[in-house]
């Protein structure tokens, strides 16, 4: 059994709690992990319901953030702890800019804004200093032809936008990215916990059911450093202990590349769905096409 673990950083409280949390986890566990750090501002307090419902898992102070208080820059709060994941042996790769901004923006964004925003964050990333990003990935899985375009352009390793079964190279309106795109294969604890049946007692058993059904690359599983790195570190430790028994492995998403050869990586094309539990559409891998 072979899991790859992407953690998504969103918010001020993630970076702050979350991130230290799953890394001295990790570290317990000798756990190498894919960590994706936004570098724009957390805006949690412009979607004030979302905000309200989050409270929890974001802090009452985020309510505020954006407007009532200025809203906190994620790529100085960061700095420091994408440093320290690499210097604990994880990939770090970059979660876009202002994550809410790119949930809600960025499938249906013209290719001014996507163009800004990618040459924004990439100078964000310079002025941090540090080595190159291993990869991109995006909130919510979103995409658009202009990321894909912007992608080919050399600065990343990899890329994690979609979800599917197996890596590839993605093709979205005519637009054919020559980045390996490992996508998100296993349903995410939120997804999970909308189903019938399951619960906080139990979710663990369904995930690890569902790594078991063999694929080429082995699973990928997206945690969260405001989900699993806070509220269920527990729950975090218990996937850990499972999926590292009888002979099983616990990677960071690079490591997947270095088994695979990828000259032969497949062109599948890029489509839009809704997963059972999910909150809105996210975009997936399709068919595949001549190359």
């Amino acid at each position: 059994m072979r899991v790859a673990l992407r953690v998504e950083v969103s918010s001020l409280r993630g970076l702050r709690q979350g991130v230290p949390n799953l890394m001295r986890l990790f570290s317990e566990y000798r756990v190498r992990a894919s960590f994706f750090f936004p570098l724009g501002h957390d805006y949690a307090g412009r979607s004030p319901l979302t905000t309200w419902r989050e409270r929890h898992r974001l802090g009452l102070s985020a309510l505020a953030y954006g407007t009532l208080m200025p809203a906190p820059s994620l790529g100085a709060e960061g700095k420091d702890l994408m440093a320290a994941a690499r210097t604990n042996g994880h990939e770090v790769g970059l979660f876009g800019l202002a994550p809410l901004h790119w949930s809600r923006r960025l499938a249906h964004a013209d290719q001014a804004w996507t163009g800004q925003q990618c040459k924004d964050l990439w100078s964000s990333f310079l002025e941090l200093g540090g080595m190159a990003p291993s990869a991109l990935a995006t909130p919510g899985w979103q995409i658009n032809p202009t990321l894909l375009g912007e992608l080919s352009a050399g600065c990343y390793e990899y890329s994690s936008l979609t979800r599917g079964k197996l890596p590839y190279l993605p093709v979205l309106q005519g637009v054919r990215s020559e980045v390996p795109e490992i996508p998100t294969t296993l349903p995410t604890v939120g997804e999970l916990l909308h189903q019938p049946g399951v619960s906080l007692d139990n979710v663990h058993e369904y995930l690890y059911a569902e790594s078991r059904h063999l694929l080429p690359a082995g699973h990928v599983f997206a945690a969260s450093a405001e989900r699993e790195g806070i509220e269920l570190l527990g729950l975090m430790e218990k996937l850990l202990v499972m999926w590292k028994g009888q002979d099983g492995s616990v990677r960071a998403l690079g490591d997947v590349l270095k088994e695979i050869d990828l000259a032969t990586l497949p062109h599948h094309l890029v489509g839009w769905g809704e997963l059972e539990g999910g909150a809105s559409a996210v975009a997936m891998q399709s068919v595949q096409v001549p190359a």
